[in-house]
């Protein structure tokens, strides 16, 4: 039986070794913590439990694919909720409740932008070709230039809008700022402004507004959960507060990792699912790496990050599922975070109100466990988040207060914790806190990305946002697909 070694828990970790093991390999994950999840882990304040990271979950086809080839079914491990409407946006005159039932969705948009109901579907019709054109490059392995040259890669040429972000298409297609905003929100899954981000991403809306999101009962943690049941069903082994602290090579190859304890293991599959920055600046020798320098590395572009804040109240809102609160000038303020590196007033809020519907993330009846995001800039940025972290959630609060119909949330607060992009970096070992990985200009996707193959070392292969297709959790699960795909030879 052919041994793989995992670095990290995370959910393409998990993925990987659910599929691997369910292959026959003696699959051993390796967890610095003492939970599984990474950024996906539950996180608990007392009775009041939360995702700490991904809530959004989306095209959840890779997903099930996964479960697929390990013979399971994935709704017999979880309970999906499919959200009705998927999520509520808030602009500055009016709000927009879309729904992924074409039939709603025509009386709401009717009801709301009355002369945009022909343009909006028309726009979801295309965007479905061009997903039917892209698609099958982002399921495809590109650790060879050759690739570039497959049918499938010509195919989706005219749709990678190479010139022109998705803000720019969008603006071309949607007079209104409101309808731009929403269509273009998707790209915050890759944690890029939609005027940065490359016109290729204008499918991602057509994934929501026509596939639909969904909730899993308890959390997206219990897909990892899920996941590790699987692993151990088939016989792999899931070692927590095992952190690493090198990967053994000997002339260019793979054979093994040595752990903080000075203790080792050896196989010659070797997976890495931890942040690529600080695996290619901490995990791996200087002189295995040629393509990926540390000087490579701090020079690679990088996401934003985000600031958190997890609330336990003692109160249920009426709040949607999702709620997002746009910037009064949302291109201006992503302009200052991503550009000037700088925090304002005039902030987008995301809102994860997930109680409302599911009772079983609090155990006091009417209470409610709140996530509340805040895209901030990466720590190039140089924030002192000791100094900011205070009068950061007074600002939070009171835009809700002045956003929403809620004027108590103060009253309701039971308990609270932040995390900031320096809880990231230090304590989740992502680089500069950025939490969606490096970012997704064209000269970082396809080849040009970190390979699911890793060039400059046998036997060693990635996972995950840092890899391609990229980050968001459907990118992570297709990462786990092609790269065990490449393992496994099928």
């Amino acid at each position: 039986m052919k041994k793989v070694l995992i670095i990290g828990a995370g959910p393409g970790g998990l993925a990987a070794g659910m599929i691997m093991s369910a292959k026959g390999y003696d699959v051993h994950i390796y967890e610095k913590d003492q939970t599984i999840g990474g950024r996906m882990k539950p996180l608990d304040l007392g009775g009041y439990t939360f995702d700490t990271g991904p809530t959004f979950l989306m095209y959840i086809d890779a997903l099930k694919e996964i479960f697929t080839l390990a013979e399971r079914d994935l709704e017999d491990y979880v309970k999906l909720y499919k959200l009705d409407p998927m999520y509520e946006l808030f602009f500055n005159e009016k709000t927009l409740k879309p729904s992924s039932d074409r039939h709603k969705m025509r009386k709401i948009m009717e009801d709301t932008y009355p002369g945009h109901v022909i343009n909006y579907f028309d726009f979801l019709d295309k965007q479905e070709t061009k997903f039917e054109a892209v698609s099958p490059i982002l399921k495809m392995p590109f650790h060879k230039k050759r690739y570039y040259l497959k049918p499938h890669m010509l195919k989706a040429l005219p749709y990678l809008g190479r010139r022109k972000s998705v803000g720019k298409l969008l603006k071309k297609r949607f007079v209104d700022d409101d309808l731009v905003n929403a269509m273009s929100l998707q790209t915050k899954y890759l944690g890029m402004s939609p005027w940065k981000a490359p016109g290729l991403y204008t499918m991602m809306s057509y994934l929501e507004h026509v596939k639909g999101l969904y909730h899993v009962e308890g959390g997206l943690n219990k897909l990892n959960t899920a996941m590790a049941k699987i692993i151990t069903e088939y016989g792999g082994t899931i070692h927590l507060n095992k952190p690493v602290k090198r990967i053994i090579t000997r002339q260019g190859k793979a054979y093994g990792i040595q752990f903080d304890d000075d203790t080792v293991d050896m196989a010659k599959i070797i997976i890495n699912n931890s942040d690529f920055a600080y695996f290619g600046k901490h995990l791996v020798n200087a002189q295995d790496q040629r393509t990926y320098t540390t000087k490579k590395i701090d020079k690679l572009d990088y996401s934003i990050s985000t600031f958190m804040l997890y609330l336990a109240l003692d109160k249920t809102y009426q709040l949607e599922h999702h709620t997002i609160i746009f910037a009064d000038d949302y291109k201006q303020s992503l302009k200052q975070m991503t550009q000037k590196n700088d925090l304002s007033d005039d902030m987008t809020l995301y809102l994860h109100n997930p109680s409302r519907l599911d009772k079983t993330l609090t155990k006091k009846k009417n209470h409610s466990a709140m996530t509340v995001l805040v895209p901030v800039p990466n720590n190039k940025a140089q924030i002192d988040w000791d100094n900011e972290r205070n009068a950061f959630v007074e600002t939070i609060l009171k835009r809700i207060e002045a956003k929403t119909h809620i004027t108590d949330l103060r009253e309701h607060i039971v308990k609270k914790k932040i995390i900031t992009p320096n809880d990231w970096e230090y304590a989740y070992n992502v680089n500069l806190g950025a939490v969606f990985s490096l970012s997704h200009s064209l000269n970082q996707m396809f080849y040009h990305r970190p390979h699911n193959k890793y060039q400059d070392i046998e036997n060693l292969y990635l996972v995950g946002g840092g890899t391609h297709p990229g980050s968001g959790l459907p990118a992570i699960y297709q990462s786990a697909l092609i790269t065990t795909k490449l393992i496994t030879n099928t």
